[in-house]
């Protein structure tokens, strides 16, 4: 297959989760052979926690293409004109941004063409498949189509931030509303009834379908402040 094949989000979700075991496995177990080699003062520690996250993350990205998570699921990360690996400092600004935004950048790739989380963006990066063969179908992703061509999109980076603005807003007003019905007792000493409890299942659940469709809405260009404009038909013109 010639074509650059994408995988599916559950893919990368179980790097994610596979390499959320792995760092911090590995990075104890640094320490404990580090304080067992006579680095005990807490800046030696330290040293030797952010060297081994440093490694681990963009490191292996830089060096290798992926992280173990990556490796062991078969996907890679590549710059996005498919030229090789990234460098280790645009590795590390991208590991920082998936780690700030964490789950929030991954819906991203559910709306973007070349199917990128916003740290893909940010690093100009494509998370594709390492090898095909034996894949089914379902499995083998293509650039999606995003924007018509009737319409003229706002920069990728104003719908980024105009998304992220209304997530603020919404994030705001739901911790609000959950707050206001909640019970004293569950505010002040965390003793929370079943109806608390529940509240807070369905605000989190209405949080969480916002956040999706704020994503796909922003990335279409269909939220005010970055909206979308149709072109102007030839008819229209004449």
């Amino acid at each position: 297959m010639n074509a650059v094949s994408y995988p599916r989000l559950i893919k990368r979700v179980r790097a994610v989760l596979i390499d959320s075991v792995v760092v911090p496995v590995v990075t104890v177990a640094v320490v404990i052979l580090g304080t067992l080699a006579g680095v005990t003062d807490i800046w030696g520690r330290g040293a030797l926690v952010v060297a081994s996250i440093l490694f681990l993350e963009p490191g292996l990205v830089a060096l290798t293409g992926g992280t173990v998570g990556h490796h062991l699921v078969g996907i890679r990360v590549e710059k996005v004109e498919g030229t090789g690996n990234l460098n280790f400092f645009v590795a590390t600004l991208r590991a920082i941004v998936k780690f700030v935004l964490g789950w929030l950048s991954f819906i991203f790739v559910l709306t973007t063409k070349k199917h990128q989380a916003i740290h893909d963006l940010v690093a100009h990066s494509v998370v594709v498949h390492r090898n095909v063969l034996g894949l089914p179908s379902y499995e083998i992703l293509s650039e999606r189509q995003v924007e018509s061509e009737q319409f003229v999109y706002p920069a990728k980076w104003k719908r980024v931030l105009i998304v992220l603005l209304y997530w603020i807003l919404v994030t705001i007003v739901v911790i609000f509303v959950l707050r206001v019905l909640s019970s004293d007792q569950c505010i002040r000493f965390d003793r929370c009834t079943t109806l608390d409890a529940l509240a807070s299942l369905v605000f989190n659940l209405v949080w969480l379908l916002s956040t999706g469709a704020l994503v796909v809405l922003g990335w279409r260009g269909q939220l005010p402040g970055a909206k979308r404009r149709a072109v102007p038909s030839h008819d229209s013109a004449a």
